[in-house]
């Protein structure tokens, strides 16, 4: 059962239906052994084994029958923290909101309804507002590969799990990076579907025109069909009428985004600058074996020079929506409808607890408490964030066009995740997909050296941007590239 993929497991399920229960009893032993150091978890589903056990009663009948399974039939999966969860508490990280009690939200009840278990909810980064993984709650998770170092985040609880092996697949949330960062620092699939594929109803908001919620997997396959049950099946018709017609082609061409590459600015630190080599060394490697090892595979240089300012120290600086928008749509929801009970309905009531972890914190926490007038929805500087994005979102376009592109390709992180005790992750390169709205998704392309504190190497994540809309062509690429590729390790935890 370890390392055991969605499909392989629904085979064993045809041989044995007390194959289910005894897939949930392996990862609450796994959890039971090794997250008491780890860190991944905040509340494991004290049903899960129970709920397994009634699936097998209808596995049976599925089996004597000769039916399909659902989707997920008694997949076990590990949700994040900020998904609603009617049986289970719903915290986002923070110790305020501990025992504050939801519905189902949208993209959870689809999931139920594929079939699948609750195993647990992950750590996460405090309000999912960074992406080192360390909360009030659920404390600082560590990066199973190198216990020095953070797993990323902000889903750096789910990413290490899985990574671990403690559940076979799991759901994140991507407001910047939060999906793709912890799967490259923990050598799993994290998958940014297009912005309006999957509801986001019922799950802790940061920023409306960013978030997402998406699916990460040990293999994009398991990934695929998690994200065919999340998503909203009512927008596919609507969708496929914006998606551009192009005429189908054997050929893919994979542009490779140049200005990623290397550390922006002028950083001459000695280990950070010898980090950019050893990620650059591996995308490009990785890049080139799948280009000479599939024929069908073209890439396609995309020089700086080609397209306007992508940096992302700019787009943060003219784009990021996030402080505008964090405290009108977290107030929205814990006054919302899915509220069962909740011990603050405002950001500014969990302010004043201080019942949070303050060290975790950056300015979107506070912004419009401390200057309402700026950081609101209805302000100037709001407005012409959204103009920037429309004009951005119409370069990448442009370029997209101009090369005659399926997807950009280049590494999630320019640096290895910082070490533990740092709350904020440089180098990220997720920001420009989730501007734009487009799908992204990060896989294992290789790892750092060995070293005295990571035996196997860290992980390290190459990044493949598609166009809007065409999500499952995307995953097709990735998959393509992970079957050559065969980056993915698990952890030594021994």
């Amino acid at each position: 059962m370890h390392e055991i993929t969605i499909s392989n497991f629904h085979g064993l399920l045809r041989q044995d239906p007390s194959n289910g229960p005894a897939l949930v009893a392996y990862y609450l032993e796994a959890i039971k052994q090794h997250d008491s150091i780890l860190r991944t978890l905040i509340t494991v589903n004290p049903e899960a084994l129970q709920s397994a056990e009634q699936k097998a009663t209808e596995t049976e009948t599925f089996n004597k029958n000769n039916t399909p399974y659902p989707a997920l039939h008694s997949i076990p999966i590990i949700l994040k923290d900020n998904y609603g969860t009617e049986k289970l508490p719903t915290s986002a990280g923070v110790s305020a909101l501990q025992t504050l009690r939801t519905t189902n939200s949208e993209v959870v009840t689809r999931l139920l309804n594929a079939g699948a278990i609750i195993l647990a909810k992950a750590n996460l980064h405090e309000f999912a507002l960074q992406g080192t993984t360390s909360s009030s709650l659920g404390g600082q998770t560590l990066n199973p590969y190198d216990a020095s170092r953070t797993p990323g985040g902000s889903s750096g609880g789910t990413a290490a799990a899985l990574a671990c092996n403690l559940g076979l697949v799991g759901c994140g949330t991507d407001t910047m990076n939060s999906l793709r960062s912890p799967a490259s620092a923990c050598g799993i699939v994290g998958f940014r579907p297009s912005t309006g594929r999957i509801s986001c109803t019922g799950l802790v908001p940061v920023s409306e025109t960013q978030d997402v919620a998406g699916p990460m997997g040990r293999r994009v396959c398991d990934v695929r069909a998690l994200y065919e049950a999340m998503k909203d099946k009512d927008g596919d018709r609507s969708i496929a009428t914006s998606i551009s017609s192009r005429r189908p082609r054997r050929q893919i061409r994979i542009g490779v985004l140049e200005a990623y590459f290397p550390l922006e600015g002028s950083c001459r630190e000695s280990e950070l600058l010898s980090e950019n080599k050893i990620i650059q060394d591996i995308i490009r490697n990785s890049l080139f074996s799948v280009a000479s090892q599939d024929e069908d595979i073209i890439l396609v240089p995309i020089p700086q020079s080609s397209h306007p300012d992508w940096s992302i120290t700019t787009l943060l600086e003219k784009a990021d929506t996030q402080a505008f928008e964090f405290k009108h749509y977290l107030d929205k929801f814990l006054q919302s409808p899915c509220i069962k009970s909740t011990p603050h309905c405002t950001l500014d009531s969990i302010i004043r607890s201080g019942d949070y972890n303050q060290k975790a914190s950056t300015y979107v926490l506070t912004a419009a408490l401390e200057d309402a007038e700026t950081y609101s929805l209805g302000s100037v500087a709001h407005k012409e964030r959204l103009k920037y994005i429309a004009s951005l979102k119409e370069s990448l376009a442009e370029c997209f066009d101009a090369y005659d592109i399926d997807a950009l390709a280049y590494p999630h992180q320019r640096q290895l995740p910082v070490k533990i005790g740092t709350t904020i992750q440089p180098g990220r390169n997720g920001v420009l997909a989730a501007l734009t709205g487009r799908p992204a998704i990060c896989i294992p392309a290789g790892r750092s050296p060995s070293s005295e504190c990571a035996v196997l190497g860290v992980p390290v994540g190459l990044e493949l941007m598609g166009r809007r809309w065409e999500d499952d062509e995307l995953l097709d690429i990735a998959e393509r590239a992970e079957g050559i590729l065969e980056a993915r390790i698990a952890p030594d935890l021994n």
